[in-house]
């Protein structure tokens, strides 16, 4: 079966700082621990896809210092194929800094590094391997330009593309109609469509917009614990949340479009894709972020207990 997904990345150093409250401005606490973890919005997203049943593909650009180089490492440890990942000779790799309270939320600074180096031409490299992927994913943690030419180049060749807009940023009208799916969170629905998102009516008006837009398939609006939105040219779902123990929100959109790819790639329907990216998501948050230990037997295991009219 071919269940390729082609992942345009972005890889992170996370410096995380935990504290009982996050910082106000101007603000100094005292925290209780620190730690770092490897990630990025690209790189968990590939992560994930591997781990959940994807045959990954992944372009990235890291830089060629330690961490670069165990990145890359852990990648093909996992089995995601290299040949485009690159250790770039003249910038570092990217790195971020995580703030995190006891309740779970976060607050993210982070510095591209490599990852502003990814190219139109790095793409164009990937062109065969794109013709046979099923899907391809791409973020905005790479230049929006390169991201671009990425999904206009999939939709060309007749390959389904998912955008996850995020950090959210301006987006050329003219590329939505080569957009498959689109997942933004409320806080990036409302960047791109100017409407407030806050519950499921706003959600579902804000989707519609995006598929005015021209977003050919699914509008897909995660709404955090409060659960997802899903709208197509026919229809409309709303999907609750799968109340946790929340732990660490950090990661949960990144695990849900990772889930969300690795199902679409195993030829799942959307409602179905969409279900078992709750369910990872949802697993997700109770563990701090770390999506190299993110594990499909518990991800499938809430998924036959909260959704039994799917068979995986």
């Amino acid at each position: 079966m071919n269940n390729r997904v082609v992942v345009l990345g972005s890889c992170s150093v996370c410096h995380v700082f935990t504290s009982p409250e996050l910082p106000a401005r101007g603000e100094t606490l005292i925290g209780d621990d620190y730690h770092i973890v490897v990630g990025g919005k690209g790189s968990g997203q590939a992560v994930v896809a591997q781990k959940l049943g994807g045959d990954v593909f992944l372009l990235e650009r890291l830089g060629n210092d330690a961490h670069g180089r165990a990145q890359k490492q852990m990648y093909a440890d996992l089995g995601i194929h290299t040949d485009f990942v690159y250790l770039d000779e003249t910038t570092p790799t990217g790195s971020a800094g995580i703030f995190l309270d006891e309740a779970g939320q976060n607050k993210i600074v982070v510095v591209p590094g490599a990852n502003g180096q990814v190219t139109c031409s790095d793409v164009d490299c990937l062109y065969e391997t794109i013709r046979g992927a099923k899907i391809l994913g791409a973020q905005l943690e790479v230049p929006l330009e390169t991201v671009d030419h990425a999904i206009r180049v999939a939709a060309s060749l007749g390959v389904r593309t998912m955008l996850d807009p995020a950090p959210a940023a301006p987006i050329d009208e003219t590329l939505y109609p080569y957009i498959s799916i689109i997942k933004p969170n409320e806080c990036e629905a409302q960047s791109l469509t100017g409407l407030p998102v806050t519950d499921t009516e706003t959600a579902y008006a804000a989707a519609q917009v995006l598929l005015d837009k021209g977003v050919r398939e699914a509008v897909i609006i995660t709404l955090g614990e409060k659960g997802t939105v899903l709208v197509t040219h026919k229809e409309k779902r709303y999907f609750p949340g799968i109340p946790m123990k929340t732990v660490d929100t950090g990661g949960a959109g990144d695990t849900f479009a990772g889930a969300l790819l690795a199902s679409l790639a195993q030829d799942w329907s959307l409602e179905k894709s969409v279900c078992y990216a709750q369910c990872a998501s949802a697993i997700c948050v109770t563990r701090t972020s770390d999506y190299a230990a993110t594990e499909k037997e518990p991800i499938d295991a809430l998924f036959k207990k909260t959704y039994p009219q799917y068979t995986l």
